[in-house]
């Protein structure tokens, strides 16, 4: 039987607090991320790698109003070797971070 390598594992959806967040404690690989507007139109929010608003930025998400944006970095994602942060820079943000 052959190992179970990790490239193969499907991803692991973290739901959004709304508000900062350390989405991820630990060594993780970000696959991607759907962030709904609350409908105001000003949701802005910023993904680190690490555990507060200082790590390196990977991303960054500002749906319009009523709507959502997708990012997907597969196959092979990001390497966030010091955990994923969401920090919420306005709005309320709804979805999910993707991660393995």
């Amino acid at each position: 039987m052959s190992s179970y390598d990790s490239h193969l594992r499907a991803a692991t959806a973290v739901a959004l607090t709304g508000t900062d967040q350390q989405a991820v404690t630990g060594s993780a690989i970000l696959m991607g991320l759907d962030i709904n507007d609350d409908a105001s139109g000003n949701v802005h929010a910023h993904i680190h790698n690490g555990t507060d608003n200082t790590g390196t930025l990977v991303a960054s998400a500002d749906p319009s109003a009523g709507s959502h944006e997708i990012f997907w970095f597969g196959p092979n994602g990001i390497h966030c070797p010091d955990g994923i942060y969401v920090d919420v820079e306005a709005g309320t943000p709804e979805g999910s971070i993707f991660y393995r």
